[in-house]
């Protein structure tokens, strides 16, 4: 008679750390990418000049930081319910981690030219974002061997509601950009304030 097979731990460790290390490379390199005010002339003229240059990539600088903080802090919470893994779930998270270093690329482009074109790779950039974070966390809670906490109904639809809410959002946004595109970066600033509300989720924290 064959002796059981031992199934390896599979820990989750090594993978949140790789997604903190992307991460922390992402938002360092959004820095390392803004464009260095022109001071054209001295005095206050030319640096009020200068800044009206370089605001563009600022603000998006500034929308896209937050964004990737409020993506890091649902990948981490994510590993608070599945503590281990197996080469599918890690397989979900290296698609997630590679449309996440595509964010200074998009934000550079969105800092470039405010329009159709640019809102439009913008916003399909951070819809996968979310999107394959979801496709991550549905293959994990679906699956009882990865699962270190049990979900009850009102945590699984939250999160639905949270990772769904902004591609759609960001898909409006998309669709106003062809007439105004200055309205879609408007809604790019807003839809990060979203996430910063009180939610459900909240009663589960210490």
């Amino acid at each position: 008679m064959s002796s059981p097979i031992k199934k390896l731990p599979m820990l989750s460790g090594r993978l949140e750390a790789l997604g903190d290390g992307i991460f922390s490379v992402a938002m360092t390199i959004l820095v390392i990418e803004l464009e260095l005010p022109k001071m054209i002339s001295g005095g206050w003229a030319g640096f009020t000049a200068a800044l009206q240059h370089t605001w563009p990539g600022l603000l998006c600088y500034m929308i896209s930081f937050v964004v990737l903080g409020i993506m890091w802090f649902g990948h981490r919470m994510m590993f608070e319910f599945i503590a281990r893994t197996n080469r599918y779930f890690i397989f979900l998270g290296v698609l997630f981690y590679m449309v996440v270093c595509l964010v200074p690329f998009s934000t550079r482009f969105l800092a470039q030219q405010v329009q159709w074109q640019s809102i439009l790779v913008y916003g399909l950039n951070l819809s996968l974002c979310n999107l394959t974070l979801y496709a991550q966390w549905l293959y994990g809670v679906r699956r009882k061997s990865l699962m270190e906490i049990e979900l009850n109904d009102e945590v699984r639809k939250e999160a639905r509601t949270l990772f769904l809410l902004s591609p759609v959002v960001y898909g409006i946004a998309i669709l106003i950009s062809f007439w105004f595109p200055y309205i879609s970066l408007i809604i790019y600033v807003i839809t990060p304030v979203l996430y910063l509300l009180p939610n459900k989720l909240d009663k589960y924290m210490p």
